[in-house]
């Protein structure tokens, strides 16, 4: 009895590390598609806003839940949260943006954007939740971060822009 209840634990831990590891692969790939369409945005000469705005667009799958759901209507399916994404999209300033739509792991996500030597290099870092391993490691005195830990992702693109704009 003793042995299963034991076998149990260990199981869960491991289930529980998968998942941890699984949604911080995705989140990763996640972040490296949005720093590449903040790059692309860049590249064609749109300003931090613009560049911001697509690169939390590409993290929706992993920015928890919705604050803002069309200016308090409810929306039902992909659909109506695509149009939400359009209208955000369109928006021209981040009280407009965040009356729009608005998750509540978006605060955690930084961008910076940098010309290096004819690319538009984007460098992003978006805060996790850390997941249920650790915390069971924090039991046992091991708790390699607190709440959250950022992951990064780098991304260049050849810059177009300054073929056009004075920067």
């Amino acid at each position: 009895m003793i042995e299963s209840l034991i076998v149990l634990v260990f199981l869960l831990a491991a289930f529980y590390f998968l998942y941890d590891f699984a949604y911080a692969a995705v989140t990763r790939t996640l972040l490296e598609n949005g720093a590449a369409s903040a790059a692309r945005a860049d590249a064609v000469g749109f300003n931090d806003f613009q560049q911001a705005k697509s690169l939390r667009v590409g993290m929706i799958p992993v920015s928890g839940r919705r604050l803002v759901p069309d200016g308090g209507r409810h929306v039902n399916g992909a659909g109506g949260e695509l149009a939400l994404v359009r209208t955000y999209l369109q928006t021209q300033n981040w009280s407009e943006a965040n009356g729009v739509l608005n998750y509540e792991r978006w605060e955690g996500l930084r961008h910076t954007a940098r010309q290096d030597g004819g690319l538009s290099r984007v460098e992003a870092t978006f805060e996790v939740p850390v997941g249920m391993p650790w915390r069971l490691g924090a039991i046992f005195g091991y708790a390699p971060w607190d709440e959250t830990r950022e992951i990064r992702a780098d991304w260049a693109v050849e810059d177009h822009a300054s073929l056009y704009l004075s920067r």
